[in-house]
């Protein structure tokens, strides 16, 4: 289980939501079981900071939608589709402490 490694929704709402993003540290991944991960949603509006778009290469640009963050048990996740470029990446911090920020 890699960190900004992008797999293929296992749950129901593979149209609306087809992928997750890992975005969870390696090193606790592997001792849990489980991986926090952010959905990438389809045909989803932007948020500035908050819901950035982020591409999944070979398919597309997504919406991160960071306020919709949860853990799943890692053996639900197969194969990776592929994995968040850089810049995508340093869109992920921002949008987490936009969502859990104080205000």
């Amino acid at each position: 289980m890699a960190q900004f490694h992008i797999y293929p929704n296992p749950g129901m709402k593979k149209l609306e939501i087809p992928y997750l993003v890992a975005v969870q540290n390696d090193h606790i991944s592997s001792r849990t079981g489980a991986t926090v991960v952010i959905p990438l949603r389809a045909n989803a509006q932007p948020v500035e900071v908050m819901a950035p778009l982020v591409e999944v290469p070979g398919q597309g640009v997504f919406v991160l939608s960071t306020d919709e963050i949860f853990a799943i048990d890692t053996a639900r996740l197969k194969a990776n589709v592929g994995m968040l470029s850089l810049s995508d990446r340093a869109k992920i911090k921002p949008a987490v402490d936009k969502v859990i920020g104080e205000y």
